[in-house]
């Protein structure tokens, strides 16, 4: 940003020049005028709108969300390229190698990949995903600022091209970890939910949520599936207010869909019967909604990558 200041104060006088004989010139000194350059209000002005230009560049959360609901196939296509990823950014960074014809494999940075005695091609554009950038900030107290209090680490979430895939590089082989096993009893105890009996006289509830507890009809038609939804219920914090209990028909609700489609994640990246159950639920409820929100996608796309990795000895997510 620039800044117009005030005019320097200066008199006209003679100035002495030289011309090409040698001799004297005769001119007149300009007012002057001086400009100031806020550098840090620049910077900050270019970072922001250098970060709505790359968010502008990629798919919704809404739009992955709903890509993934119309083609079957897509989440697990995602979770074996990049299991080691969120499901957000796993689905991201599908997308791109789709559009842009690459094939979906292992993802590292250009200095990860370096280290793997790989180098990426000279030319290749990077894959953006979803990061977060930490930063600092006072805490204030009772509405005063408090000098001596440590500031507190706040994140903001930022997309970024820093990733390429193994097709993008060249070099040594490369070890590729397995897609780990899943199991329900290890996501339960990681996540620190409770199975209890299922209790309830009313044939027609396939399972509830409460608390931290779940409990699924033993004759549910579909029981990994309504053991995810459950689960997805109380990781999505919808079982912090109230008691929830499922029937066949659920209400077309924003809470049961967003359970339905964290089970639908779980059901089709792990193989399990009830993918097409939930993604006919879904279908139905975008037939009458315009849009998943974003802020909804973005929470289901994190409770189910919380659910796959309580279940799995995998490293954590980026």
């Amino acid at each position: 940003m620039f800044c117009q200041g005030r005019p320097l104060r200066s008199r006209e006088r003679k100035l002495r020049g030289l011309d090409s004989a040698g001799g004297a010139a005769q001119g007149t000194a300009r007012k002057g005028i001086c400009f100031f350059f806020s550098s840090g209000n620049h910077a900050r002005k270019k970072e922001k709108e250098e970060n709505k230009m790359t968010e502008r560049q990629h798919t919704t959360w809404g739009e992955l969300l709903r890509d993934a609901v119309e083609k079957p196939g897509r989440l697990l296509e995602a979770y074996t390229a990049f299991h080691n990823y969120s499901f957000g950014n796993a689905l991201l960074a599908l997308e791109q190698c789709i559009r842009r014809n690459l094939q979906p494999g292992p993802l590292n940075t250009y200095h990860g990949w370096l280290e793997r005695k790989r180098q990426v091609r000279k030319g290749e554009k990077g894959i953006t995903l979803c990061m977060p950038m930490p930063f600092k900030r006072a805490t204030p107290t009772d509405g005063f600022q408090d000098e001596t209090a440590e500031p507190e680490t706040t994140y903001a979430f930022r997309f970024r091209p820093y990733w390429f895939v193994l097709a993008q590089t060249e070099g040594e082989d490369t070890y590729t970890p397995p897609i780990p096993n899943f199991d329900i009893d290890t996501a339960l105890r990681a996540l620190n939910i409770t199975r209890t009996p299922f209790e309830e006289m009313n044939g027609n509830i396939q399972g509830l949520a409460n608390g931290r507890e779940i409990a699924v009809n033993p004759l549910a038609a579909l029981p990994h599936k309504t053991t995810f939804h459950e689960i997805a219920h109380i990781v999505l914090g919808h079982t912090t207010s109230e008691k929830l209990v499922d029937g066949e028909q659920t209400t077309r609700h924003i809470r049961e869909v967003e359970a339905e489609s964290v089970a639908l994640i779980c059901c089709e990246t792990l193989g399990l019967d009830g993918a097409e159950f939930c993604r006919g639920y879904i279908q139905h409820w975008l037939k009458t909604e315009k849009e998943i929100p974003n802020q909804s996608a973005a929470r289901i796309f994190a409770a189910a990558t919380s659910i796959l990795k309580a279940g799995t000895a995998a490293a954590g997510s980026q």
